[in-house]
């Protein structure tokens, strides 16, 4: 699984996650993705680490109460290097501050062979049955279109420009009183 790349869609599903929280993350630098994408509609790829890396993220965030800034920088400092899927326990050790001094703290033990075995798991589910959404206008969508503006072009043609003015005004006129009436308690 480590030469394996995924996209964003895929790893969203396989993390349970928004794909917007996943480009969040990737934009406020918490995580690289193995290929970076440049530019609008380029495709960003991510390696299993990656996949692993965001769990762990996920974990330190939801389980362990900690803000997404200070979880990725504590990951950062703990994450094994190079990455091997036969690490057995992440220890990843408190941050050192003043209120903690003479306090011997414990780190936070995650255990990391099991993290990497669920997500083997849920990644050979994925992909499996992942299907990418179709982005744009749906088959068939311009010739509606056409339809449309030919048989609202019928009913225009013997209207003046000051009839459809006119129109437009009274129609955004009701809209504006109906949204004002909803907003009332």
């Amino acid at each position: 699984m480590t030469g394996m790349k995924l996209k964003t869609g895929q790893v969203a599903a396989i993390l349970n996650m928004n794909p917007k929280q996943l480009q969040n993350d990737v934009d406020a630098g918490y995580v690289r993705p193995a290929v970076a994408g440049q530019g609008r509609g380029s495709v960003r790829l991510y390696s299993f680490e990656n996949v692993v890396q965001l769990k762990v993220l996920a974990l330190l965030v939801q389980a362990y109460g900690l803000e997404r800034p200070r979880a990725a920088t504590m990951l950062a400092r703990a994450w094994p290097q190079p990455f091997s899927n036969q690490t057995k326990i992440l220890i990843i050790p408190p941050t050192l501050t003043s209120i903690g001094e003479g306090i011997d703290l414990e780190p936070i033990r995650l255990p990391l062979h099991e993290i990497v075995e669920s997500i083997e798991q849920r990644v050979n589910e994925v992909v499996t049955t992942y299907q990418e959404k179709k982005r744009g206008r749906p088959v068939g969508w311009s010739q509606q279109m056409r339809q449309a503006l030919t048989d609202v072009s019928v009913h225009l043609q013997e209207a003046s420009d000051e009839q459809i003015t006119h129109e437009i005004e009274t129609y955004r006129a009701r809209r504006r009183s109906r949204a004002q009436a909803s907003a009332r308690p």
